[in-house]
């Protein structure tokens, strides 16, 4: 059962589960989970991530979030469009009541156009005649999302028995769990707020970022409140991937993360 329950805490094989997306019942969406044997670096699907201290960050190019058909990405003409299928899966994963949610997300894809404009001379490729990519390709190394995430506590904070923090939105960057929680005013429930606390407390790589409700009613990405690799998430790169790329397309301008 150790091994089959993945812990944040435990010295020898430390996993952290996130749910994310609209769950109503996290204890029947952990019964279908199958955790990755140990030597797994990560496992990503679009609902659960399940990831290690030598996880690499999740960005829009890791493989497994995104679904889509081999016909969807034929169809698919332009960067802009793919970036646009990923952002409104994103979006629908998350409750349509959860306004402030919502209102982030939409804060940081618009910051990540805004930023690979601003960048553009640093992210063109060097030759004028590489048709490798171009250079809004790079939006697709941004970090990922995970909106309405629930982090699996260890067994330890209630007897055994499987419990979740919850976070607003949640990151995996360079071995950072970075939990975005949304000051929206409300008093938190009591028996959440414990959970959060044990989360913050007690997971080694956990760093929150509390973002006020008015930095979101600015109409501006609250970046100064990030951690630099946040800004700059290209700079560790060689080239730019795209999220999906079945291995019967000819078009090799998007590669996922496995190939």
């Amino acid at each position: 059962m150790a091994n089959d329950y993945p812990d944040f805490s435990s010295l020898e094989f430390p996993k952290t589960l996130v749910l994310y997306g609209q769950c109503s019942n996290p204890l029947t969406a952990l019964e279908t989970i199958n955790i990755p044997p140990e030597g797994t670096s990560y496992e990503l699907s679009s609902s659960y991530a399940v990831l290690s201290p030598s996880s690499p960050g999740l960005r829009f190019s890791s493989s497994g979030w995104l679904e889509i058909s081999t016909l969807q990405m034929l169809n698919v003409q332009s960067t802009e469009s793919l970036f646009q299928i990923c952002r409104d899966r994103i979006i629908n994963r998350t409750s349509q009541f959860s306004r402030l949610i919502r209102l982030f997300l939409d804060s940081y894809f618009d910051y990540l156009h805004s930023q690979i404009e601003k960048h553009k001379n640093e992210l063109d490729p060097d030759s004028v005649d590489d048709e490798i990519f171009i250079y809004k390709d790079w939006i697709f190394s941004a970090w990922l999302p995970l909106p309405q995430a629930q982090i699996l506590l260890p067994p330890d904070f209630m007897d055994n028995k499987p419990s979740f923090a919850e976070i607003d939105v949640a990151f995996w960057i360079e071995g950072k769990l970075i939990g975005v929680v949304i000051d929206g005013g409300e008093t938190p429930i009591k028996s959440r707020k414990e959970k959060f606390d044990y989360l913050v407390e007690k997971h080694p790589q956990a760093w929150v970022v509390k973002v006020p409700r008015v930095k979101l009613e600015e109409d501006t990405f609250p970046i100064d409140l990030f951690p630099n690799s946040f800004s700059y998430f290209w700079r560790t790169l060689t080239l730019p991937h795209g999220p999906f790329t079945p291995k019967e397309l000819i078009n090799k301008r998007w590669k996922s993360d496995g190939e």
